[in-house]
């Protein structure tokens, strides 16, 4: 593989402990690349990366998931004072079928400020709204 270090004109540098050495040590042998190339290759990486990876859209459904069950049963237990196993169940269910919708939705939103996404979630809809269903 032919390197072309003329076009590598800027120089990053940092410092880390042994322990944090050792680890990306470990990945870029892993990977059978210097760790200079390997610490460049991945920095790119990052910065590049206009979507989430698999990982964090599955995360980020799964928390939407679980705030929309939580809020509504806790509206349901607050408004009738109980809540029937079937309702519960619906509630899950539905939840767990929008969830990667929500997911993406946020991102949109997220995208689209042109800011990092924050971890308080802007609302669809209010919570008062979400209590009267």
């Amino acid at each position: 593989m032919e390197r072309n270090w003329l076009n590598r004109t800027r120089h990053i540098a940092v410092r880390v402990n042994e322990s944090a050495f050792e680890r990306l040590q470990a990945v870029a042998d892993a990977e059978q690349k210097p760790l200079g190339e390997w610490c460049r290759d991945a920095l790119i990486a990052v910065a590049s990366r206009r979507q989430p990876s698999p990982v964090e859209f599955g995360l980020l459904a799964e928390m939407t998931a679980t705030q929309a069950i939580v809020t509504h049963l806790l509206c349901i237990l607050g408004r009738d004072g109980k809540l029937s196993t079937q309702k519960a169940q619906e509630i899950v269910d539905k939840a767990h079928d929008e969830k990667c919708q929500e997911a993406l939705d946020l991102l949109t939103i997220a995208h689209k400020k042109g800011k990092r996404f924050r971890r308080t979630m802007p609302p669809t809809t209010s919570n008062q709204e979400e209590c009267d269903e």
